[in-house]
């Protein structure tokens, strides 16, 4: 699949990838974020980089970047978009009080962390995510499995719990 096409052969919506700048960074709103991961320096998998899903002109972009490219941006999304949106403090492993929470918090192990808007549902359909909005569907893929199998399980248990 070239990285221009939206839909595969399979009519399946997958995500453009762009890397994410600080200029871009700033023209997103937090409402707009269906699903972000940040990897901590030295973590299992993706190491130092976080990622954001969010949907424009109904097409599914997943944005990335790195610590070890753009450290400002992975810096700032996490420490003012993400942590601040969630209830987590600047240190990623505290809560803090805050009750207008735009996220959901799962930890995704081994230093991995999710995010998920409140406002969205999120289907589990294989190893992956599936979003629906106007009849469409996105596939949001985490990083790597073990990540999605982490948030799977801890929604599962927050739903039961």
């Amino acid at each position: 699949m070239n990285n221009d096409e939206w839909v595969n052969e399979y009519g399946v919506n997958k995500p453009k990838v762009i890397e994410l700048s600080e200029t871009i960074l700033k023209t997103i709103s937090v409402n707009d974020i269906i699903y972000a991961e940040f990897a901590t320096e030295g973590t299992m998998g993706y190491a130092g980089q976080a990622i954001l899903y969010i949907i424009k002109n109904e097409k599914l972009i997943c944005f990335k970047t790195n610590i070890f490219t753009e450290e400002n941006t992975y810096t700032q999304r996490v420490d003012e978009i993400l942590c601040k949106h969630s209830g987590l403090s600047e240190n990623i492993d505290e809560k803090a009080d805050n009750s207008k929470n735009q996220f959901d918090y799962y930890s995704g192990g081994m230093g991995n962390h999710v995010f998920v808007n409140k406002d969205v549902f999120l289907k589990v359909v294989d190893r992956h995510f599936v979003y629906e909005k106007n009849n469409k569907e996105y596939h949001i893929y985490s990083s790597v499995f073990g990540v999605f199998d982490s948030v799977v399980n801890a929604m599962r248990n927050s739903e039961n719990g």
